[in-house]
């Protein structure tokens, strides 16, 4: 395989990716280490616009292995090798595994249809891990889509996607405006109440009363949790010890597989 450089301006792209800002203006967003972009190019290779490998890891092979993920959608001319210097300088790890995949980003505008049993909304999920590991969750549940509010975190930053492994490349990700909107647009799709998790609640996920089918689950933020309590009814997760919460990605864990175990999810 013959070795191709970046242009100027694909530089420039990466280079734009890691800051907030840049992130904002940017088509691209990046996958980086091998798992991910291993994903990538199974799941996504339409997506992808480059692959960018340091000088070491192309010359240990790595290249034509991740391209066998793509069944031949991604030429090995998408490749484009770095000196490592270069690629630590690309890179948005401390320890980079010497591959990262430009991919573009996708539509995340209101879906025709929802397909899924019950939606998952995130209500402001600032942290990229929680995000990240909630995407994870939600893939491994078999949930096609999550909603995301204004005030996520960008499911797309480099640090979520290193989270998520994988999973916004098997997911759709609906972005939409405040939590009261979210609810107006599920609403018009047939898809009410909106689960409120609040700590403490009276309604407990263990309760034949709550019932998911056809309804949203909404995990809130991190700090302030669901602000806008009047949207729907209130759930917790019954917590006999003396913890005042769980944190949004063990709750919404503990949620999804519960509806697992409803047989809501198979």
């Amino acid at each position: 395989m013959r070795d191709r450089v970046l242009t100027h301006r694909q530089r420039q792209l990466l280079l734009q990716l890691q800051s907030r800002h840049g992130r904002r203006k940017s088509p691209w967003f990046i996958a980086e280490g091998r798992r991910a972009c291993e994903e990538a190019l199974r799941r996504r290779p339409d997506w992808v616009e480059i692959v960018v490998c340091s000088e070491s890891f192309a010359a240990a092979g790595g290249p034509a292995a991740l391209l066998q993920q793509a069944a031949g959608a991604v030429a090995a001319e998408a490749v484009a090798v770095v000196t490592d210097r270069d690629f630590a300088a690309l890179a948005a790890t401390e320890t980079p595994q010497g591959v990262l995949c430009a991919l573009r980003r996708p539509e995340t505008g209101l879906p025709a249809t929802i397909e899924d049993p019950f939606v998952l909304v995130l209500d402001r999920v600032a942290e990229p891990g929680n995000l990240g590991t909630i995407l994870r969750t939600a893939w491994a549940v078999g949930l096609q889509s999550v909603w995301l509010t204004e005030g996520c975190a960008d499911p797309y930053s480099a640090k979520v996607v290193r989270a998520g492994m994988g999973a916004q490349f098997s997911l759709r990700l609906v972005q939409s405006g405040d939590l009261a909107a979210l609810g107006r647009d599920l609403a018009a799709r047939g898809r009410s109440p909106l689960y409120l998790t609040v700590p403490q609640a009276p309604l407990s996920c263990f309760d034949a009363g709550f019932d998911l089918a056809g309804a949203a689950l909404v995990i809130g933020n991190e700090a302030s949790g669901i602000l806008a309590l009047d949207l729907g009814p209130q759930v917790s997760i019954p917590m006999p010890g003396n913890a005042e919460s769980l944190n949004a990605a063990q709750a919404a864990t503990v949620l999804l597989f519960d509806a697992v175990r409803r047989g809501l999810l198979a």
